[in-house]
């Protein structure tokens, strides 16, 4: 009988550890590609001092050609591809950015917890993005 028991104690002991590590997996997922930009997240602005409307990712993109932006100001609806002049990065991760698709062409870095206007080169040129 006390043998039947702790089996039965450590049969609940793991049923309770894989439920919590289940619930807690499910939990965590960000809406990416929806316009909303939210913690964990990269959002490319089509206007300056993160203006206009948003493409935001939560992984990474390797061509932003079939992506466009959300929300509804002037921009929304236009692709993504070479259409962009700021960001937000609410990530913990630093994003990587290319001025063509499949991490091709000039290559930079955006960091993580940080917001900007692109200039030079980048403005209105990244094609993809990674994050590190």
């Amino acid at each position: 009988m006390m043998k039947l028991r702790n089996s039965l104690r450590a049969f609940a002991a793991a049923g309770l550890v894989i439920g919590a590590v289940a619930v807690g997996a499910g939990s965590a997922s960000a809406a990416a590609k929806d316009g909303w930009l939210t913690s964990g997240e990269l959002g490319l602005f089509c206007g300056s001092n993160q203006t206009n409307s948003v493409f935001d990712l939560y992984s990474s993109d390797e061509d932003f050609s079939n992506d466009y932006f959300k929300g509804s100001q002037s921009c929304a609806g236009h692709t993504t591809n070479d259409y962009t002049e700021s960001f937000i990065n609410q990530d913990t991760y630093t994003w990587d950015v290319y001025t063509n698709w499949k991490g091709q062409g000039y290559g930079g870095y955006l960091s993580a917890n940080t917001r900007g206007n692109l200039a030079g080169t980048w403005v209105n040129s990244i094609s993809s993005a990674y994050p590190r």
